[in-house]
Formats: structure tokens, sequence, C-alpha cells
């Protein structure tokens, strides 16, 4: 068994090599290691716990920013690492009288690129971009793995279930036709009933009935969106393809914007070729909002495969639809999808 001092002097060793050191005074750091620069002046005995704590922010192994000679600067994350001690540095001594205060755990938070967004579920997935992946192929695999969808798109899907927020589950009935729809949430407090008519998002309850431009409601209306093909999609500019993984799975990704600066991002399971998440980022005065759309259980209806459990997670909540019955075409009444009086 090795003792605790026989670890410490292999762990000082993948540093940068230890290097003897006799006196009265404990050594600095650069007399301890080599090629030492954020930690010049310091103890050598602050170097090692300060790495670890790197280590832990960022959930990574030294192998993230040190090649097999600790003490060389060949790797970029390296170099990064060293700006980012010193921005630390900066924020604490200008505005917390040099207190950790502010550290790599705040920002990274066990991530290797720091989280900009508020919490949202599923934000742990990042897509990387991947010049293999085209987003033209993606999209036709997609368009064949839906299945046969008329030229000018589904004329109606309804959708009957439950929508389960906040701990209850709730018999729910849905109503599409193109962007409009009308969603009824019978909840034990009374019927929830919600819809956009294509211009107006409206939502009526025993409060009575509330309109909202659409402009003030598009992370809604995104949250409710059904894609049953790529003509479904949101229209986006300046695509660029990666890969991700979900839950395991590997994922197509295509990402890019919409004419109101939003950024999407589509995720599409590369062994069936179905749309798996939608994710919705938009731009604030004080930085960016996401919402994250799960589609899963696919069922083939008329020829259409449809997802039959839909989870909607947003800075707000997270409601997850879990239909049992799905019905393809035919002619809705316009006005289904109008305010209530």
């Amino acid at each position: 068994m090795r003792s605790a001092y026989g670890i410490l002097f292999l762990t000082l060793s993948c540093l940068g090599g230890a290097i003897a050191y006799t006196g009265q005074d404990a050594p600095l750091a650069e007399q301890q290691f080599k090629n030492i620069q954020s930690f010049k002046g310091s103890k050598a005995s602050d170097v090692i716990p300060a790495m670890q704590f790197m280590s832990a922010s960022l959930k990574v192994d030294c192998d993230y920013c040190h090649t097999k000679d600790r003490a060389s600067d060949d790797l970029e994350t390296k170099r990064t690492a060293r700006e980012m001690i010193a921005l630390q540095r900066d924020i604490n001594k200008r505005n917390f009288n040099g207190r950790n205060q502010i550290t790599c755990a705040t920002c990274h938070g066990g991530h290797v690129r720091p989280v900009n967004l508020p919490p949202v579920t599923g934000l742990e997935v990042r897509a990387r971009r991947n010049a293999t992946v085209n987003a033209d192929d993606v999209l036709k695999a997609y368009g064949k793995a839906i299945g046969t969808v008329p030229a000018n798109g589904i004329e109606s899907l309804k959708l009957e279930g439950t929508c389960t927020m906040e701990g209850e589950k709730s018999k729910t009935e849905a109503t599409y036709a193109g962007s409009k729809f009308a969603v009824a949430i019978h909840t034990s407090k009374g019927d929830q009933k919600m819809g956009f008519d294509g211009s107006l998002v409206w939502f009526g309850g025993q409060y009575g009935v509330q309109k909202v431009p659409l402009e003030h409601a598009i992370q809604y209306v995104n949250s409710h969106l059904v894609f049953t093909g790529p003509d479904s999609l949101p229209k986006l500019t300046g695509i660029t393809g990666g890969i991700a993984k979900i839950d395991g799975k590997d994922q197509q990704v295509v990402m890019g914007a919409t004419a109101d600066k939003s950024r999407v991002t589509l995720f599409f399971d590369k062994a069936t070729g179905l749309l798996s998440r939608v994710m919705f980022t938009y731009p604030t005065s004080l930085g960016n909002m996401a919402q994250i759309n799960d589609f899963t259980n696919y069922k083939k209806v008329n020829g259409v495969q449809i997802p039959m459990k839909i989870a909607s997670h947003s800075t707000e909540n997270d409601a997850i639809f879990e239909f049992k019955s799905a019905k393809v075409g035919g002619a809705v009444d316009a006005k289904t999808f109008d305010a209530p009086k």
C-alpha cells in the first residue's frame, strides 16, 4: 500500500517534475515545479489543491490540460486555464476585496463549458459541430423516417391522453392544424384551455380569457409545436451540422437561426432518423433563455410517425404529455383555434 507521502510525491512529479529543495522556509511554487506562471510566488503546497479544485469544477482529469510532459504548454486548454485564473482573480479583486467569491465552479458547475443559460432539464446535452454531418442528408432521412406526408402537409392532428405538470396528471386533448393549436387540460382545479390562432396566443381558465400577441409568446407557442416532417420544422439560416448523445443514443444535429434571431438545435436519432429533441435559445438583454422539447414513443398513424410522448422543459415548468390516441387528417372548424368568448 502506498503511503500518503508516496502519493503526494507522485502527484507532485506529475505536475512538472519535483525538484529537490531544502531549507527552513516553505518552498515557492516556481521552486518546486517547472514552468509555473499563474502560481508564481505562491507556496508550492497550494498548487495541488488548486489543481484539484479546477479539476472538480470542470469534472475533468489532469490530461485535459496537461500532456505527458506536465510542464509543456502544448495544449490550448492549459493556456486557457491560465487566462481564466487571471480573470477570476481580477473579478474578486475588483468586487470582493480579493476573496474567492467567484470561482471556476461558479460558472462551470461541473461542465467543461460554462453554462450561461438558466437551468432547464436537458441542457446538459451539448451538441458539438461536426463537418461530416450534412444537414440536407439528415433532413432527408427524417422525411423518409416520418412516413408519407401529403405535399401540402397534414391537414390536422388530434391527440388525446394526459399531461403531467407540477406532480398532477390530468386528462388532455390537443388539436393541431399547421402552426395553429388548441389544448384543453382538465385539472383538479378546473379546466385550463389554451391555444394559438396564428397571431394571438390565448389562455382560458377560472379567471377568464387572456390574449397575448405572438411576439410576446413565441416561447409558449414553440413549447407546444408537434413536428410531422421536414417542412414543419422551423426555417433556419446559417445551418451547421453536429453530433451529440441523448440517453446514450447517438444524435445527428442540425443547428441554425430563425428570422427573430433565436437559435434552434434539432436532434435526430441516428439509428431511426426521427426527431428526438428541439432546443430553442432566445436572446434577451441580459442573456439567453432555453426551451427544450423531447419527442419519443413514435407511433405510425395513417402512414405517418407521430410522437406520442412530448416532454416540454422551460425555466417556468416541465410538462409531460403522454398521448394514448392520435388521429391524422380531417377538416377542423377554424373556430377551434379562436379564444373563447
